[in-house]
């Protein structure tokens, strides 16, 4: 069921996959581009910030969100799996976050 949420000239859908994450976590990542001497090699941790639909149960060990939802057909674009060892915090974000009003395509 598609609910639709409206203030003034903006609105905002949704279709049951409600939870809204922000994850920051830690990447793996390339610490140099050529050969190097150990000692320019950068310490620092890559730190990803990725926001998304949580899809709860969708791979064990892992925080999965998707960038993309399509209404009511299950229907999911640009899926990240997480490993739960890489995040350090999880902020969950309100849900009906409100958007410009564009004439709605069906």
């Amino acid at each position: 069921m598609v609910k639709r949420f409206g203030v003034g000239r903006c609105t905002a859908v949704s279709d049951g996959l409600e939870t809204m994450l922000e994850i920051v976590w830690h990447d793996a990542h390339a610490v140099t581009e050529t050969w190097a001497g150990i000692d320019e090699i950068d310490d620092g941790p890559c730190v990803v910030r990725s926001v998304g639909v949580l899809l709860p149960h969708a791979k064990p060990g892992h925080l999965v969100l998707a960038q993309s939802v399509i209404e009511g057909d299950g229907m999911v674009d640009h899926v990240v799996a997480i490993p739960l060892g890489m995040v350090r915090r999880v902020h969950r974000l309100s849900v009906g976050v409100l958007l410009p009003i564009e004439p709605e395509v069906e």
